[in-house]
């Protein structure tokens, strides 16, 4: 091979690192997911153990089919919210989400959501992961040994461990280990939601009562459905992930909706059926139970593995969204990974502790990604007209289209703060008390409806809707479409 091919090779190969590792946006040629990969990706997130855990939450508050319609619907409408903005533009451009989220709140506000953004990515990181670890503690106790409760924590510790193997070699060992895992996982679910029916069949689940109900019906009935909601929302940090790693929109969309949404709305019933006649919230605590020594072991051990492939996602989709931070920008990615499993030590010494404050955090998702998801659409859609100025969005000096005051779209600050305000005035998931107009509108649609129009109304009073359409910003936009052009990018 000649020297020059040698380096136009190995300069591709930095160019797919710089991507697929960093800010750089994703070429169609680099993406990983083809339909059926897009497919399988999702279904095997939409399994994940903490899908079966929302289903215990609701079992808590109502009964097999009032929590059926509940969650399959709240899942179904909170995909919505965030896919509709996050399929279209990642999909398009190939960005991450919080580079998309950058004409909206500004080169620097994006920062502000960053906070937010982790604390949701490492969370959920960590919940599931003390599923993980409690799914060894029920194996262990199945096979006769009595490890006690520091064996959760070693969980998590293993967990933790198996994560970074993972993240550390890139998004092609993610593919490959859902394609594995997914399949052998759907069929032992398949089984466990046949053995739930023929051991207690149907009229018996659906005479179950809640676990722990509130004496209003219909205030748990609706706190329900914003947990499907909220539980739907929280795929915001996943599906910005995917959709970037799509080969086509249509691969962006359909299987968010058909996965994320409705099949984990039937997964979490699943759990909920479960948690109404085992009696128990964790979901691995039903599987021995329900499926058998084997059949339940059989299942712990895929779910585990399951779990390990979804903390493995949320970490990575974590490492590209913290190169916004300066001293992190040219970070070694394995260096990075370590610095974002510390705030996930917690888990390891307070697994119970943490674990128990799950539905309280799940509602704290649609607080947040409700109102972001409003802003993006309103600003992608009805604004932008689907157009970004793909080298603005990297441009972090007072010239860029995208820098507003001080780097920070402080209208959109605003909306977002607003939506947030509203959402716990209707429903503070700490306390767990709502305000009248609960039983009137959901709080994530009003928290994500209301920030959409004042954000809307606001950038068209101050005349900040056009602003990338100059003929200089479009002439640069197309200039810089090219492989050379992106490895140009400042400030990645």
């Amino acid at each position: 091979m000649s020297n020059n091919a040698k380096g136009s090779t190995q300069s591709a190969s930095a160019a797919k690192d710089a991507a697929t590792f960093g800010r750089l946006p994703l070429l169609p040629s680099e993406r990983e997911y083809d339909t059926r990969g897009a497919h399988t990706t999702n279904f095997a997130y939409a399994i994940a153990t903490w899908c079966f855990l929302t289903g215990g939450y609701v079992a808590q508050y109502v009964g097999a089919v009032q929590g059926m319609v509940c969650i399959i619907a709240g899942t179904l409408i909170g995909v919505f919210i965030t896919t509709m903005p996050l399929a279209l533009g990642c999909q398009k451009y190939g960005l991450e989400q919080m580079d998309f989220c950058t004409p909206s709140f500004g080169t620097k506000g994006i920062k502000i959501l960053l906070l937010f953004y982790l604390i949701n990515m490492l969370g959920w990181s960590g919940l599931i992961l003390v599923m993980f670890g409690n799914g060894l503690r029920n194996i262990m106790g199945t096979l006769g040994f009595n490890p006690g409760e520091w064996i959760v924590g070693g969980g998590v510790a293993l967990g933790l461990w198996l994560s970074y193997l993972i993240v550390t070699r890139g998004v092609h060992l993610l593919n490959i280990a859902t394609s594995i895992i997914t399949p052998c996982l759907a069929l032992v679910i398949a089984f466990m939601f046949y053995v739930l029916f023929r051991n207690y069949g149907w009229e018996q689940i659906a005479a179950a009562p809640p676990l722990d109900p509130g004496p209003d019906p219909l205030k748990n009935y609706l706190i329900c459905v914003e947990l499907g909601i909220a539980g739907g929302i929280s795929w915001f940090g996943g599906i910005g992930f995917l959709a970037r790693n799509t080969q086509k929109r249509r691969n962006a969309i359909y299987p968010e909706l058909i996965q994320l949404g409705f099949i984990m709305g039937v997964v979490c019933s699943i759990g909920l059926f479960s948690a109404l006649v085992i009696q128990t919230e964790d979901p691995t605590e039903w599987m021995v139970p329900l499926g058998g020594v084997y059949v339940g072991l059989l299942a712990l051990v895929f779910v585990a593995l399951a779990n390990i492939t979804s903390t493995a996602v949320s970490i990575f989709a974590s490492g590209l969204a913290i190169r916004h931070v300066d001293q992190f920008r040219n970070t070694a990615w394995w260096k990075l990974m370590l610095v974002l499993i510390i705030p996930c030590v917690p888990f390891v010494f307070w697994p119970s502790e943490l674990y128990d404050l799950g539905d309280a955090f799940l509602a704290y998702n649609g607080t947040m990604y409700g109102p972001i998801c409003g802003i993006l659409f309103a600003d992608y859609i009805f604004l932008r007209k689907q157009k970004y100025n793909l080298w603005a969005i990297f441009e972090d000096h007072p010239g860029g289209a995208y820098y507003y005051t001080r780097g920070v779209n402080w209208l959109a600050i605003g909306s977002l703060v607003l939506g947030q305000a509203i959402y716990i005035m209707l429903y503070n998931p700490g306390s767990g008390e709502t305000h009248d107009l609960f039983f009137y509108i959901n709080p994530s649609i009003a928290a994500t409806l209301v920030p959409a129009f004042v954000y809307t109304f606001g950038m068209k009073l101050l005349g900040r809707a056009d602003r990338t359409k100059t003929a200089a910003e479009r002439k640069r936009l197309k200039k810089n479409q090219t492989r050379g052009a992106r490895i140009a990018v400042p400030n990645i």
